[in-house]
């Protein structure tokens, strides 16, 4: 061997000795181009990004088993966690999505522009891609059977009454006058539930996976006498909603923010006033 191969040798086994090196302490997720970082790593495998910043993984849950999970990760502000199975984070100021009872049963929820975007699951347990223009919007964001609706005018799609039970069941709908929903249960469970509601004027709540009709629920409701003819209470935040009979006896859908009724609240003609 001549004295210019030495010198390559002993020039080249170093450099490739050193490259070995690193590449056994590199996390082999964080070598991928555009993964980007998060805690959620400690306990997802399979971690892959698809087109359109779509962040895809399968992160184990509570229980030990583990679930396929996405996210658009381009709107996220701050950590990227595994929430028991699902990839969740902070969404950036500004492209916050709208609340509703469609989170209890959608997925990779995104805003753009003026359409909410998301995947949302069907009676069969699949999954929908759907949107809806949700700044016309007035009332519950709801998933109807995975296509996103808009419950009480603008944005299309059918009207499910207001209650207490949306927060805790999912893919909800009315057929004639039968309300039908798949409600959570104390133990974590699901179960599919149904009740006749046009004749309850009081909180449609869920009670351990079953729709029940009022009850103790109305006392979570603000005070006032409207609790005697309005229905369907629905509460969220500042807002409270129902449907209240006006004096021709008809049910008219009304709102009111409630928080400064130090008085209470009645039912003038079919709208929630405060004293």
């Amino acid at each position: 061997m001549n004295t210019i191969s030495k010198t390559y040798l002993l020039l080249i086994v170093p450099i490739l000795a050193l490259f070995l090196l690193i590449l056994t302490n590199v996390d082999p997720v964080s070598a991928q181009i555009g993964v980007p970082a998060g805690s959620y790593k400690n306990s997802c495998k399979d971690i892959q990004v698809m087109p359109g910043s779509v962040l895809w993984a399968q992160c184990e849950k509570t229980d030990g088993k583990f679930e396929k999970s996405t996210l658009r990760f381009a709107q996220c502000e701050g950590d990227i966690s595994n929430n028991n199975g699902k990839l969740s984070c902070k969404q950036k100021p500004g492209k916050q999505p709208p609340s509703g009872s469609y989170k209890n049963s959608c997925k990779d929820i995104r805003v753009d522009g003026k359409e909410l975007k998301a995947k949302c699951e069907k009676r069969n347990g699949s999954w929908n891609n759907t949107k809806l223009n949700y700044k016309d919007c007035k009332g519950d964001i709801t998933n109807n059977n995975g296509e996103l609706s808009c419950n009480g005018g603008g944005g299309g799609g059918s009207k499910i009454p207001k209650g207490s039970y949306r927060d805790s069941c999912k893919n909800s709908y009315v057929e004639g006058g039968t309300l039908y929903s798949n409600c959570k249960k104390n133990n974590g469970g699901w179960n599919k539930s149904s009740m006749n509601y046009k004749n309850c004027n009081k909180d449609i709540k869920n009670d351990n996976g079953k729709l029940t009709c009022g009850g103790g629920n109305n006392s979570n409701f603000p005070k006032g006498s409207y609790k005697k003819s309005c229905k369907n209470l629905y509460k969220e935040g500042n807002l409270l909603e129902a449907d209240c009979k006006n004096d021709n006896g008809k049910w008219k859908h009304s709102s009111i923010k409630y928080k400064n009724c130090n008085n209470g609240i009645q039912n003038d003609n079919g709208r929630l006033r405060c004293n």
